[in-house]
C-alpha cells in the first residue's frame, strides 16, 4: 500500500515538473496575467463591449498559443499598468524600452521599432522639423528623450496623457504641433476623419517596443520564440508593414533638399572667401618682400661707407624673404588640407543625392533608400561642422578678440557639462567627475571654458565604446587645469606628434585618417588666452587618450 502511494506521488511530482518546464508553472487555474492599456489604439484597447482588441492583443494570443501558456488580460489605465508591470503585480506587458528602467526589470528583444512623426495643421506656413521648433508649443506623451530634445532647442512643451484627445485639440488649434508615433498618426486621423493635419517624419532616435516582465526566464523564452516568428513573417503578418517598416514615405523630405542647397551654397561662399583672403595676404607678403629687396639694394650701395651696416641690412632682407616664402607655403598647406576635408563629405552628399534621383523607386529598397538619406544628413552635418570650425578659426585669427572675463562658479559649470555629455555615452560607458574638495570660483571667459571642455568631452564620447570617460579639474600654478581621460581606441601614431597643428603640415591628412580642424581651433583659443594644451596616452588604463589644457585665471576666495 505504501509503495503504491509513493508511486502515485512520484508520478504527480513528475507531471508538475513537466508542466512547469513547458509553461513556467502557468495553468488554466493560475494563468499568466497580461497587463494591457485600455486606450492605446491601434495596438491595444478595450472596445465598447468590454472586449480587448488591437494588434498587441492578436499578437499575444499567437505568442502564448505557440508557447502553450494559458493567460488572461488585466486592462487598466497606462499609469496603473506601467506600475503593475514594473512591480511584478502582473506577469507580462509591453512597453517602450528605457535605459533608465533596464536595471529594475527585464526587456525582450524589440518586437518592432516605433518611429516618431510630427503633426501640424495644413494651413501653417512655417516648416516643422527638429531643426526649427524653437518657440513653438509642442505636445507629446511623456518621454524623457523627446522632452530633453525639445527643451534643448527652445520649444515650449506640453505633456498629454490621451493621444486621441491631443490630436483633436491640435486640429482645433490648441498647440502648434504634436509628436507621436507613426502608427498612431495613421490610425487616429482616419478614425476621427481629421482632414486638416499634415505630418512629417522626425529624425529622433526610434524607440524599441518590447515585452517586459520581472521573470527573466519567461523573457528569455519569449526572445527565442520572437526570433522564430520574425523568420516566419508572423510579426509583419499581424502588425502590418505600415507599422514594422522604418519609413512609409518614398519621397525625399524637403529639408534634405534645403540642407543640400544650404551646404553647397555655404561651401562655395567659404571657399571664395578663403581664396580671396589668402590671395590678399600673399600680395601683401610679396609687396613686403619687394620692399625688403629694395632696401637690401640700397644698403649694398652704402656698403663702402659702412660695411657692418650693409651686412645687417642684407641679413634683414634675407629674413623678410624667408617670411614671404613661409607665408606662401602656409597658404598652399591650408588650401590643400581644407579642400581635402571639404571635398570628402561634399562628394558624399552630391553622390548619394544623384543616386537617389537617378534610381527608380522600385529598383531601390526602402531600407537602402533610408540609409542613403541618413548618409546625406550625416555628411551634410559633418560639412557644416567643418565650416563652423573654419569660421571660428578665422574669427580668432583675424579679429584678435578679447575674452569677456567674469566671476564663474567653475564647479557648477563642470557639473552642467557632465550632465550634458552623460546621456550621449555608449551603453556601459561610465562617466566620472573629479571635483576639488573646496570648489573653485574664478574670473575667466565662460564661453572659452565651455567651448574647449565640451570639445574634449565630445571627442572622448565619440571614441569610447566601453570603460569610462573621466573629467578632472583643479587649481595649478595660478591657473585652471582641466583634464579629460578616456579608454577609447586612442590616437594613431602618425597623428600624435602634430595633433594640434593640422593647418601647418602637408602630411597631416591621409585617406584613412582625417581628424578635422577641431583641435586646431581649440589650440588657437587656448593660445589667445595665454594658456597651454597637450595630449598623452592613457598608460594607466593601457588604452585611450588624455587631453588637458591650462589657462591663466584669477582664483576668487
Amino acid at each position: 500500500m505504501k509503495s503504491r502511494l509513493l508511486h502515485i506521488a512520484l508520478l504527480l511530482l513528475t507531471v508538475a515538473i513537466q508542466a512547469k518546464a513547458d509553461n513556467f508553472g502557468f495553468t488554466k487555474q493560475n494563468p499568466l496575467i497580461f497587463g494591457m492599456d485600455m486606450d492605446y489604439p491601434p495596438l491595444q484597447y478595450v472596445n465598447p463591449d468590454g472586449i480587448p482588441e488591437g494588434k498587441d492583443v492578436a499578437f499575444i494570443q499567437e505568442l502564448m498559443h505557440r508557447m502553450n501558456i494559458p493567460f488572461t488580460y488585466a486592462p487598466n489605465t497606462w499609469s496603473a499598468i506601467a506600475g503593475d508591470i514594473l512591480n511584478g503585480k502582473v506577469d507580462l506587458g509591453m512597453m517602450v524600452y528605457s535605459s533608465y528602467r533596464k536595471d529594475s526589470t527585464n526587456y525582450s528583444r524589440a518586437v518592432f521599432r516605433m518611429y516618431y512623426q510630427i503633426l501640424y495643421r495644413a494651413n501653417e506656413k512655417s516648416s516643422f522639423d527638429i531643426r526649427n521648433l524653437s518657440g513653438k508649443t509642442i505636445a507629446f506623451m511623456s518621454s524623457r528623450p523627446v522632452k530633453d530634445t525639445l527643451e534643448k532647442i527652445g520649444a515650449k512643451t506640453v505633456i498629454v496623457t490621451d493621444i486621441s484627445k491631443a490630436i483633436l485639440n491640435l486640429s482645433e488649434g490648441y498647440y502648434d504641433a504634436l509628436i507621436c508615433f507613426r502608427h498612431q498618426t495613421k490610425y487616429l486621423t482616419e478614425r476621427y476623419n481629421i482632414g486638416n493635419l499634415l505630418y512629417t517624419d522626425l529624425t529622433l532616435m526610434p524607440r524599441e517596443y518590447c515585452y517586459v516582465s520581472n521573470n527573466k526566464e519567461l523573457i528569455d523564452a519569449i526572445n527565442k520564440e520572437l526570433d522564430k516568428m520574425e523568420q516566419e513573417g508572423v510579426i509583419n503578418g499581424i502588425y502590418g508593414v505600415d507599422i514594422t517598416s522604418e519609413f512609409g514615405s518614398s519621397e525625399i523630405p524637403r529639408w534634405i533638399w534645403y540642407l543640400v542647397a544650404f551646404v553647397v551654397f555655404t561651401s562655395l561662399i567659404v571657399v571664395i572667401f578663403l581664396q580671396r583672403k589668402a590671395r590678399k595676404r600673399l600680395m601683401l607678403e610679396m609687396k613686403r618682400a619687394q620692399e625688403s629687396e629694395e632696401l637690401a639694394r640700397q644698403n649694398e650701395q652704402k656698403a663702402k661707407e659702412n660695411e657692418e651696416l650693409a651686412r645687417q641690412n642684407e641679413q634683414k632682407a634675407k629674413e623678410n624673404e624667408e617670411r614671404a616664402r613661409k607665408s606662401e607655403e602656409l597658404k598652399d598647406v591650408f588650401l590643400s588640407n581644407v579642400s581635402h576635408a571639404l571635398r570628402t563629405p561634399l562628394n558624399a552628399v552630391i553622390g548619394f543625392s544623384d543616386l537617389l534621383m537617378s534610381t527608380p523607386e522600385e529598383m531601390l529598397p526602402n531600407e537602402e533608400r533610408q540609409q542613403l538619406y541618413g548618409l546625406i544628413n550625416d555628411n551634410g552635418l559633418q560639412l557644416l561642422h567643418l565650416i563652423n570650425e573654419l569660421l571660428t578659426l578665422s574669427d580668432i585669427e583675424v579679429k584678435d578678440k578679447n575674452f569677456e572675463r567674469q566671476v564663474i562658479d567653475v564647479d557648477q559649470e563642470m557639473r552642467s557639462y557632465a550632465a550634458e555629455i552623460r546621456p550621449q555615452l555608449s551603453e556601459g560607458v561610465a562617466f566620472v567627475l573629479n571635483e576639488p574638495m573646496n570648489g573653485i570660483r574664478a574670473v575667466l571667459d565662460n564661453k572659452m571654458m565651455r567651448t574647449v571642455t565640451m570639445h574634449l568631452l565630445e571627442n572622448a564620447q565619440q571614441h569610447t565604446q566601453f570603460g569610462a570617460v573621466e573629467l578632472s579639474y583643479y587649481v595649478k600654478e595660478g591657473g585652471l587645469y582641466v583634464e579629460v581621460k578616456d579608454t577609447g581606441e586612442g590616437l594613431p601614431d602618425p597623428l600624435k606628434k602634430n595633433i594640434f597643428a593640422l593647418l601647418s603640415d602637408k602630411n597631416t591628412y591621409t585617406q584613412e585618417e582625417v581628424p578635422g580642424l577641431g583641435l586646431s581651433v581649440l589650440k588657437a583659443i587656448i593660445d589667445k588666452s595665454g594658456g597651454k594644451v597637450g595630449y598623452k596616452d592613457n598608460e594607466e588604463a593601457g588604452r585611450g587618450c588624455i587631453f588637458w589644457y591650462w589657462a591663466p585665471v584669477q582664483i576668487v576666495d
